[in-house]
């Protein structure tokens, strides 16, 4: 059993440390207090910066490779329990509003299909053998009113102090497992956001979520045992607090043997103490903050950054492409800003800032809501089959798909922000990006990943669902013999900031498949769609008329950017709405009545909006 001292806080400036030994869960009693050592010294409390290192010395457990259920041709025989659920969204045409031609309405750009959903289980962790391998910690103390008269016990202790947010996970496919990290707290007699540190945990799951406690890995001349917590560089001081790495999210690139990147924010000397943006390698252990080149300052906080592998055009098949030393992020979403990079410097650049002619924005009622980060981008395959990939597809051209995040405040009545997720689609020319499909806010229906109780309220416990990661996305084209394609995406949820769920969605491709706007990009066609003149290659119907000349006489690039905005808009209006109708009922007194749409035969229609002080804000 774990070994768990408990050490008082005595406000006085005296520390006094304890050992209490778990007995055996089979015993009477839950803990037999042993009081070994007692240490009296006064200190004043420590102004500087201080690190600390987890060096667990135990004696890895020889875990050999697994040898999984579910194999690399798993055909889902389980898919009958898969139901089906309609997604509405927006979807990218290239025809901007504006000057002359009135505001482009969401209803023009509504595209509505369906996909799979799967119930989510629950990924469970014994935060006991956590704390216990961090009790060393020289901030990992405990109220003296927690452990004094025995009126908790160990296991009532630990479930107060420490909780883990957020958990990411990737699919190694070069191993068939999962590399899993999450976020640990600890936070003795304080609310979740207010802890006093926070520390990255990572484990490890076979294939079909079996936990493999004792996995030892090996990356070229570098060996790591999970479970594990990782050395973040963090550092703190005594009597402060939200130290250590928040918000960590993992990504790796599709290229032999990738070591996968973690990106998490956190406080630290080297920032002024401000959350800055870090990346770790977790098998080699590099960490390096990140900084913007040619900014005068640092925000006082960063967070919310979206990363993505872009592929060097270079027509290089994915397996025998080196790994990149570039990082990309989708660093605001409005406008569209995406960074550059470099993995081992920490130096990026921003090489793209959304800009739209005046002439094309559309007016929107300002909206309570705003999109921001969830999940990384991941590249989306034009073809299942690689055989004719180079030559008939234009290797500047790239697509991706996220699960971001809508932040609504204050609709419904909402004391505090609801969360939904999206599904968002991002295009690339490697130069220029833009949206080219947001989805409406998705809860997945009732027992999926929440139950009906919790979705009845949008403000209550239901009101944060955040994805945190696509862990997988399994996609084969159809074997000999098969009718079907394996297309089944993995992600990992969290709701309420109190679980891990992992959730598995089947027919994302085709749906991708299915928007008029990536027509295009999954074309057999031999053209070139990369060079500025022609990309994106969006259809449109507009070639004669009235608008001829906008078709004619425009960058094809510019008008999708500028429908991009659009888009943005009308997902986070429907965020609202979802929001406004999900709520139980509140006391809306205050609130500025922006309930702006309605939803009619699963179409938005505007109706009239009443404000209170409200300014319209043009996007």
């Amino acid at each position: 059993m774990p070994r768990l001292s408990l050490r008082p806080a005595d406000d006085s400036g005296f520390h006094r440390s304890f050992s209490l030994i778990l007995a055996s869960r089979r015993a009477l009693a839950l803990v037999l207090p042993i009081l070994l050592l007692t240490l009296l010294y006064s200190h004043s409390f420590r102004t500087e910066p201080t690190a600390w290192s987890n060096n667990n010395s135990e004696s890895p457990v020889e875990l050999q490779q697994p040898n999984d259920t579910i194999n690399d041709d798993a055909n889902y025989e389980h898919q009958a329990a898969f139901r089906t659920i309609t997604v509405q969204g927006y979807d990218n045409n290239a025809m901007p509003g504006g000057e002359g031609r009135g505001d482009l309405q969401c209803d023009v750009l509504t595209h509505t299909n369906e996909v799979q959903v799967e119930d989510s289980f629950h990924l469970q962790e014994n935060l006991l053998e956590i704390a216990s391998s961090l009790d060393g910690h020289p901030l990992v103390d405990y109220p003296t009113a927690m452990i004094k008269g025995e009126k908790m016990s160990i296991q009532e202790i630990v479930s107060s102090s420490w909780d883990r947010l957020a958990t990411a996970c990737s699919f190694l496919p070069d191993r068939s497992v999962h590399l899993c990290i999450s976020r640990i707290i600890f936070h003795p007699l304080r609310p979740k956001d207010h802890c006093r540190i926070n520390f990255l945990h990572a484990r490890i799951f076979s294939q079909d979520w079996e936990p493999l406690d004792g996995y030892r890995l090996t990356w070229k001349e570098h060996e790591v045992t999970f479970p594990k917590i990782f050395d973040t560089n963090t550092e703190f001081k005594l009597g402060g607090e939200l130290f250590g790495p928040e918000d960590a999210r993992i990504i790796i690139e599709d290229v032999p043997d990738a070591e996968p990147v973690i990106v998490f924010n956190m406080k630290s000397s080297q920032s002024d103490w401000k959350r800055a943006m870090w990346i770790f390698r977790p098998f080699s252990g590099h960490s390096t903050i990140l900084t913007i080149r040619g900014t005068l300052e640092r925000p006082k906080k960063e967070k919310n950054w979206t990363p993505l592998f872009i592929r060097d055009p270079d027509q290089t098949p994915s397996d025998k492409r080196p790994p990149s030393k570039y990082l990309y992020f989708v660093w605001k979403f409005e406008p569209l800003t995406v960074l550059k990079c470099h993995l081992l410097t920490g130096m990026c650049d921003v090489v793209f800032e959304q800009q739209v002619d005046d002439n094309f924005i559309s007016y929107h009622e300002i909206s309570s809501s705003t999109l921001r980060g969830g999940t990384e981008f991941v590249p989306i395959p034009r073809s299942l089959s690689s055989s004719w990939w180079s030559r008939y597809h234009d290797p500047h051209v790239q697509a991706f798909i996220s699960f971001p995040r809508t932040h609504v405040e204050g609709a419904g009545g909402c004391r505090q922000p609801s969360y939904r997720p999206e599904i968002a689609v991002l295009v690339t020319n490697t130069t220029d990006f833009y949206l080219t499909y947001i989805s409406d806010p998705l809860d997945f229906g009732p027992d999926t990943v929440m139950n009906a109780e919790q979705l009845s309220d949008s403000c209550g416990k239901g009101r944060i669902m955040i994805a945190n990661s696509i862990a997988r996305w399994d996609l084969q084209e159809s074997k000999s013999g098969s009718r079907e394609r394996t297309d089944v995406m993995t992600l990992t949820l969290s709701v309420d900031d109190s679980t891990v769920q992992v959730m598995r969605v089947a027919g994302i491709y085709q749906f991708l498949q299915s928007l008029p706007s990536l027509d295009f990009y999954f074309s057999r066609s031999p053209k070139v769609y990369g060079s500025k003149k022609t990309f994106p290659q969006i259809a449109t119907s507009a070639t004669r008329g009235e608008f001829a000349e906008l078709v004619r006489t425009t960058d094809p690039f510019e008008r999708a950017s500028a429908v991009g905005l659009d888009l943005r808009a009308c997902a986070e209006e429907a965020a609202e709405v979802y929001t406004e109708e999900n709520a139980a009922p509140h006391d809306k007194e205050g609130s500025n009545d922006l309930d702006l749409l309605e939803k009619k035969g699963g179409r938005h229609k505007r109706r009239h909006i009443r404000r209170i002080d409200v300014p319209t804000r043009r996007y």
